[in-house]
């Protein structure tokens, strides 16, 4: 069901977030690609728009960013592709003709580029953060 996201509860996850992680061994640490999981929890973002509420809280739309992801923490030596270890999250694709704050709402199971801006994780918006209000486009 395509739930919008809110500033309420819910979970993007992404699989696998690659990071460098210290191994080590008899000559020193070696930094070995491990895959690690990545979250991000939408109550935490920054919305860019406060004036289209959902049960009270702002509706999310492709401008909203997560500050903070979480799950690679092991991965010290950060991500190759972002340069980041718990980097930023923002919806990668919205609603092709709704528009909350003149720019397309995301919705669950919209793609989520996680762990930086240039993304180190791909994945998905799973948990609804509300169960009422569903954009079909």
């Amino acid at each position: 069901m395509p739930f919008v996201n809110t500033q309420m509860a819910g979970l993007h996850f992404a699989m696998p977030d690659v990071c460098l992680t210290p191994i080590p061994t008899p000559a020193g640490p070696v930094p070995t690609p491990i895959p690690y999981p990545n979250t991000a929890i939408p109550n935490t973002a920054i919305p860019s728009q406060v004036k289209v509420l959902v049960l009270a809280m702002p509706a999310h739309n492709l401008g909203t960013v997560v500050p903070m992801s979480n799950g690679d923490n092991g991965g010290l030596n950060m991500n190759p592709m972002s340069g980041m270890v718990m980097g930023p999250t923002r919806h990668l694709m919205g609603s092709v003709k709704t528009l909350f704050g003149g720019m397309p709402v995301t919705k669950m199971l919209s793609p989520t580029g996680q762990n930086g801006m240039s993304p180190g994780a791909f994945g998905a918006s799973l948990a609804p953060s509300q169960i009422k209000l569903m954009v079909l486009s």
